[in-house]
């Protein structure tokens, strides 16, 4: 299943290589945009079926009451995970709305809950950081946070340190080895790459 779903995310441009500017300033030599996935019914199906067996075989299903997203990317796999799993669906906001309840928490959340941060690719891991801030500080409990694509860049490590698990469907490293494995890039670009990821 990882090696279909990495070999789509190339030939469907969710993942490109080449030389990229990223919101944050930095230059890569890929850029992750998986807001295209959900526009492919079959492959969004694998995404989240994959996401559903980390899960399952990591911490299991009946740890998890609540599944929290945060926008944008990250709602459209939250909601049918959520709704796959039978359980409550909750986003974080970035910020607060200047009208209406000003709430960063958007949902129902019962006080003592636990709960799953989710979004589709963990950077620095300051969005997913965000999250478990504002979900604890509403009465949620979070020792876990999931995403399709880790980068690697700081977020398990930042995570680790409010004592939350990072889980992946697969790091940036893995889906490189499964592109090479399937000769969709070249000898060089690996190295590129994998130069990159070993200097954060």
């Amino acid at each position: 299943m990882k090696s279909e779903l990495a070999e789509f995310l190339l030939k469907s441009n969710a993942i490109r290589f080449g030389i990229f500017k990223l919101a944050s300033g930095k230059e890569s030599t890929y850029y992750i945009d998986l807001r295209v996935l959900p526009s492919f019914p079959a492959y969004f199906r694998m995404a989240i079926d994959a996401m559903r067996d980390v899960i399952e075989q990591g911490i299991g299903t009946a740890s998890i009451d609540y599944i929290c997203s945060i926008p944008s990317a990250g709602i459209a796999y939250a909601s049918a995970l959520a709704y796959t799993l039978e359980k409550g669906l909750i986003y974080v906001r970035k910020e607060a709305k200047d009208h209406g309840t000003s709430k960063l928490l958007e949902g129902y959340l019962k006080h003592g809950s636990k709960v799953l941060i989710l979004d589709d690719v963990a950077t620095t891991g300051s969005s997913l950081a965000h999250a478990v801030d504002v979900v604890r500080s509403n009465g949620g409990v979070v020792e876990h946070a999931l995403v399709l694509i880790d980068r690697l860049e700081g977020a398990g490590e930042l995570l680790a340190s409010k004592g939350v698990r990072l889980m992946s469907i697969a790091s940036i490293e893995e889906v490189v080895d499964l592109l090479y494995e399937a000769d969709l890039l070249d000898e060089d670009m690996v190295r590129i790459i994998k130069a990159q990821i070993g200097s954060r």
